[in-house]
């Protein structure tokens, strides 16, 4: 079975309930029976959020301001608060290549847990052609109900990681003529566990402790912890591919790691790497501390002062020095004209510029070509207006992947016919309001059903006539094709 259909896909429309599948890494599954707190021992349960690509032409900003986060059993036994507060407003367009901590829990009680509840209070769209902001409605008073099939666990003495991937491009949907957009979300759930290829995800924090020998730290103040008993802290380990930039004394020049690990406690800096499982026995000997890790990342690029985070697409092909890209609006750079972004070089035992794709591969520098996308970590040089890059992230999948949604008009045996929303351009082709679709062999389909009273999502069903769908295709030679189907089932009256 593929990723995409290991997810859980929650599809809320109104004030609604979902029922979904849930594919659980290390912690399993369960019959969704309430939680006993009073034999169960505690966990750690922390939440990361993400976001799928929306199109940067229609949105300089997405603004999604989250008051409150909740794990609830079935019938609602064993609720757990994770974050309650303050408006916690995140930019989901700034998360299309990362993703961010947003609230963390320890003392949950162990058990299994049937639902996350994700309460908004505003959503805000900041629109590219005009700066002007439009707020949708939200569907059930801002409440989002995440409801599994089958239960994830939380483990005693163990941190459990979830991953809230909102598709932004999926969730607002424009009105007639451009007159407005609905809200109606769609969030996929993981489980980060060993099984599962994580965004990279991005921390800022103190140095707490440092293990030169291990070539490691300790960085605090990296994971809300509001109401915990720890200082929010991740343990960082540093291999042979990580990257140390310092601009704030060397103007964001690559340095070695050895440098970094022999800096002062205390220190801010930010760290970009993959949350990891390698088996370090001191891991546990702050267990009963405010310094115990909550999480451990293998770092990729570590900043020390301040990096610009710039996005937009390739414009000219990159040589062994640099590459040029076309900056998208609501940018802290803003240039009608190509930036040049030079790479820095590895010289001795000391990494320059990290170039990695969005699914973790690190690739060579000639692989950032037009038109791909990019988000560059980077210091502005403004003597000659280029920047130098500390970490460039590639959406490869870019060309090789077009979403397109409609409404089957006929069915054949490995293909149908999709009536599309609207005229697109499908694979470089002229715009088609009509496209056929090959279906793969291995055709995972993705069922949702929508009544007044809810919805459920399910892995099963097959293509007719009528049916709205929606897919992630690729570019094949003799077309369009797809190895997976999201039916969308609308009984509301």
């Amino acid at each position: 079975m593929t990723q995409f259909m290991q997810r859980i896909a929650v599809l809320f429309l109104g004030a609604g309930l979902i029922v979904t599948q849930v594919s659980c890494g290390g912690g399993g599954s369960g019959n969704g029976d309430s939680i006993d707190t009073s034999t169960q021992g505690k966990g750690t349960v922390g939440i990361l959020l993400t976001d799928m690509p929306a199109d940067p032409a229609l949105f300089d900003s997405i603004n999604a301001s989250i008051v409150k986060v909740e794990l609830l059993g079935s019938d609602d036994n064993g609720r757990v608060t994770l974050y309650s507060g303050a408006p916690q407003t995140f930019d989901l367009l700034r998360l299309r290549n990362e993703a961010i901590p947003l609230a963390f829990k320890d003392d949950v009680p162990a058990g299994k847990y049937c639902k996350i509840r994700l309460i908004l209070s505003d959503l805000e769209l900041i629109l590219a052609d005009d700066g002007s902001s439009y707020h949708p409605n939200l569907p059930g008073n801002g409440k989002l109900d995440l409801l599994a099939r089958d239960c994830f666990n939380v483990v005693t003495d163990e941190v459990s990681t979830l991953q809230l991937d909102i598709d932004a491009g999926k969730s607002i949907h424009v009105v007639g003529n451009n007159n407005g957009y609905k809200f109606r979300p769609v969030i996929f759930v993981d489980v980060v566990d060993q099984s599962f290829d994580s965004k990279l995800v991005r921390l800022t924090g103190e140095i707490a402790k440092i293990d030169t020998e291990k070539r490691s730290l300790l960085l605090c103040d990296a994971i809300p912890s509001e109401n915990m008993d720890n200082l929010g802290c991740v343990k960082i380990h540093f291999g042979d591919n990580a990257a140390f930039f310092d601009n704030q004394n060397y103007d964001g020049a690559p340095r070695s790691i050895d440098e970094l690990l022999s800096k002062d406690l205390g220190l801010e800096i930010t760290v970009v790497g993959w949350p990891s499982f390698w088996d370090d026995p001191d891991i546990y000997e702050d267990k009963d501390t405010e310094h115990y890790p909550l999480m451990q990342l293998d770092a990729l690029v570590a900043e020390l002062g301040g990096f610009l985070q710039v996005e937009g697409t390739v414009s000219v092909d990159s040589d062994s020095s640099q590459f040029s890209m076309t900056v998208s609006s609501g940018s802290p750079i803003i240039t009608s004209d190509a930036l040049a972004v030079v790479f820095q070089q590895t010289v001795g035992d000391i990494n320059g510029t990290r170039v990695v794709s969005k699914s973790g591969e690190l690739l060579d520098p000639l692989d950032v070509r037009e038109p791909l996308p990019v988000q560059v970590d980077g210091v502005l040089l403004l003597s000659n207006a280029e920047l130098n890059a500390a970490l460039v992230i590639v959406d490869k999948s870019a060309l090789s992947t077009e979403q397109v949604t409609g409404t089957i008009s006929s069915v054949e045996v490995n293909s149908l016919t999709l009536d599309l929303e609207e005229a697109v351009s499908v694979c470089g082709e002229p715009p088609t309001s009509q496209l056929v679709v090959g279906l793969a062999a291995n055709l995972d389909i993705l069922t949702v059903i929508i009544t007044d009273g809810g919805s459920i999502i399910s892995t099963d069903g097959s293509p007719a006539i009528g049916q709205t769908v929606g897919m992630n295709g690729s570019c094949e030679p003799d077309g369009y094709e797809t190895d997976n189907l999201v039916i969308i089932d609308d009984q509301r009256v």
